[in-house]
């Protein structure tokens, strides 16, 4: 059987009869019998490097100053300053986020404050739409990247206490968008790119658009080439005073030669030696090991205002994700000859995500006091086919990596199918005591259930959120929270006796103490203290997965971002983690897998006035030195790694034309990028210096 077939498209054919529902053929037309008196277009409040609203879980829409917890966001401004296309290049301006096993030619893998981002359920699109963060998700239609860090479980559901990353999507906006573009790197990779907004109608009523990417990629590894694209279409449709439609499609594909993985090796004594940085130029996988993923999201939203005070939305949706690989690792290799085991398996993997959302939102005077309350039932099933197989075997040499022939299967083992539901009831209440004072309170019902042929959990729990805000002025909010949440259950890696089990589901706690000032001001500053604990997970003495004791992470985190002076912005955070486990199989106190004390990053932006349309940046980013195991008997190295741009804009022909260049890792400096993994340790070699020039007008 060849498992690695090309995928076939995965179907929305339900979802895309809705759309066609909500958005007739003639609404597309200008109406002249309309009867709209005025339009409001959605406004993500951004100016700059500096955010003032987000639109992440129960606080869609508030403003930063009024969240309870630590909240993050990248704009598209410093998006398009790094030139970023990847998550991680977006998540490297916040505190505490790492890789996890892989390096990021595939996909990015990640970590916040030392727990792994689910790649199921922790990614949403536009604040609701769980997204398959398994193929590697593009971010130039996105307007901006928010992380809301923590617990999240009253508006989310089952994900880990990690916290929520929120993709949102570019919209039409009152000013016209024609951009064409066109990036080329030092590897010889090209991407074509197109943006176009436009808002239309006899009240403007009508909101296109619409981005598009396609080009070929090339990889400093040698031999590791591909292709990516991205088709994606935002429309919004104000049909009357009360009733606003909006309706979100995305499709992306991303196709690329994998490097391997490396496996440590195996300790003596107590202690693991590993091994030397090899060349990150050279390429151990065979040119066979492809990764080929598509992802298709579909997102409907209507919103109906009841009154001037009450609004009620309904949200559906709904995710299709394919991806085919060849995934391969290097094990028992000699580290100082580098003569090891090349063994991989090649598999092709479907997902089916579905989304129903209704909620309540409005507000009320008992007395003197004020409540905000939200109250929503939310819905989600996801399903993982079941799929074969093919594992394969060779030798291979970590320092002086030969070409490898297509190998033959030595085995095909079935996988079975995986299905969940979350379905959950939620309310909360935000109760304005005075002008300085809030308290908030929520809580969620939530029945969960995951089952495969030979496993079955179910779980159905209540948990709480309370929430206590001060303003000593209009600028400047201190919060105290309390949190907690159900996050599914581990599933066993192939490498345990149990494997291919999944685990029952664990409560997570989260407490938090923060500070924050800036609010509409030209800097925003923000502080936070904070405790999470939950389940451990891990492979016993008997190669037995097991989900035993706590993991207990304490920490302190701080950001500024926003503009220093005229010429001058900054984005900056920097973490203190205390992550400790408790209770398991291994040493009280050992610092879970993967784990650094220390993380921090600073971008920064000149606008060069003597010199009209130039600005030049920079960026440095660091993560500390981390355990390669649970049992702490390695460690690799803490890195820094530095980033440079600078961009010229001007008129050519009449036409707005751009011209920015970007240095990724300008030091060149060789580091371990990723580790950890749920049985075995894997670490990834991070990428070298690479260029990208980048060009575009506006038509």
């Amino acid at each position: 059987m060849n498992v690695l077939a090309r995928p076939h498209p995965v179907p929305l054919s339900p979802l895309l009869l809705a759309l066609s529902l909500a958005f007739p053929a003639t609404a597309m037309a200008d109406d002249p019998a309309a009867t709209l008196e005025h339009v409001t277009v959605s406004d993500e409040r951004q100016r700059g490097f500096l955010a003032d609203t987000v639109e992440v879980g129960t606080f869609r829409g508030a403003s930063i100053l009024e969240v309870p917890a630590t909240v993050n966001v990248v704009t598209r401004e410093v998006l398009d300053a790094q030139a970023a296309t990847g998550i991680h290049d977006a998540l490297r301006n916040t505190a505490g986020v790492t890789r996890q096993q892989l390096a990021g030619d595939t996909f990015d893998h990640l970590a916040i404050r030392g727990i792994t981002l689910e790649n199921r359920s922790n990614y949403r699109l536009n604040g609701s739409l769980p997204l398959i963060n398994l193929v590697g998700t593009p971010l130039e239609n996105k307007e901006r990247v928010e992380v809301l860090k923590g617990v999240s479980a009253l508006y989310y559901g089952f994900t880990t206490p990690a916290g929520i990353v929120n993709l949102v999507s570019k919209r039409a906006g009152f000013t016209p968008v024609s951009r064409a573009g066109l990036t080329l790197d030092d590897n010889g990779g090209t991407l074509l790119s197109a943006d176009l907004g436009r808002r239309f109608g006899e009240r403007q009523q009508y909101g296109v658009r619409i981005n598009a990417v396609g080009g070929t990629l090339r990889s400093a590894i040698n031999g590791v080439d591909g292709r990516r694209e991205l088709a994606s279409l935002a429309l919004d449709w104000k049909a009357s005073e009360r009733l606003n439609l909006k309706a979100d499609i995305e499709h992306y594909r991303k196709k690329i030669t994998e490097q391997t993985s490396l496996i440590v090796p195996k300790a003596r004594n107590g202690r693991i030696a590993l091994p030397a940085l090899p060349d990150p130029k050279q390429r151990l996988a065979p040119r066979w090991a492809v990764f080929d993923g598509q992802a298709d999201n579909l997102l409907l939203r209507a919103d109906y205002s009841l009154s001037d005070n009450w609004m009620l939305t309904l949200e559906t949706g709904g995710t299709e994700a394919s991806r085919r690989r060849a995934a391969t690792q290097l094990d028992g290799y000699d580290i100082h000859s580098g003569d090891g085991r090349l063994s991989g398996q090649r598999q092709r993997g479907e997902w089916h995500s579905r989304l129903l959302r209704t909620q309540l939102v409005g507000q009320l005077q008992t007395g003197p006091l004020r409540h905000e309350l939200i109250a929503g039932y939310a819905q989600s099933r996801l399903t993982q086919a079941a799929f074969d197989a093919d594992s394969f075997q060779t030798r291979q040499n970590l320092y002086h990596p030969s070409e490898l022939p297509w190998l033959p299967a030595r085995g095909i083992r079935r996988n079975p199918a995986i299905h969940t539901s979350d379905r959950g009831l939620y309310a909360m209440d935000r109760l304005t005591l005075s002008p300085r004072w809030q308290l908030v309170a929520g809580l969620r019902h939530t029945d969960y259930r995951s089952h495969r042929a030979d496993s079955r959990y179910t779980a159905s729990l209540s948990t709480p959120l309370f929430a206590a805000l001060f303003r000593p002025t209009p600028d400047m909010t201190l919060y105290a929270s309390h949190a907690s949440g159900l996050e599914q259950g581990a599933r066993t890696p192939p490498e345990a006796v149990n494997r291919y089990q999944l685990m029952p589901p664990g409560i997570s706690k989260q407490t938090e103490l923060g500070w924050r000032a800036g609010g509409e001001k030209a800097l925003q500053f923000s502080s936070a203290l904070f405790a999470i604990e939950r389940p451990a997970a891990y492979l016993d003495t008997r190669r037995v997965f097991v989900q035993e004791g706590r993991e207990h992470y304490r920490g302190l985190e701080a950001s500024l971002q926003g503009a220093l002076a005229r010429d001058w912005s900054l984005q900056a955070s920097a973490q203190w983690l205390q992550a400790r486990l408790r209770h398991t199989g291994h040493p009280d106190g050992n610092v879970p897998a993967n784990t650094p004390a220390w993380t921090a990053s600073l971008f920064a932006r000149y606008t060069v006035s003597a010199l009209p349309g130039l600005s030049v940046n920079g960026g440095a980013y660091y993560t500390g030195r981390r355990p390669v195991n649970h049992a702490n008997q390695a460690w690799v190295g803490g890195y820094t790694l530095f980033g440079l741009g600078a961009r010229y804009q001007r008129r050519l022909f009449g036409q707005r034309t751009a011209w920015q260049l970007n240095v990724d890792n300008a030091g060149d400096k060789r580091y371990w990028a990723g580790g950890a993994g749920s049985s075995k340790t894997y670490l990834s070699v991070g990428a070298p210096r690479s260029a990208r020039l980048t060009m575009t007008v506006d038509l």
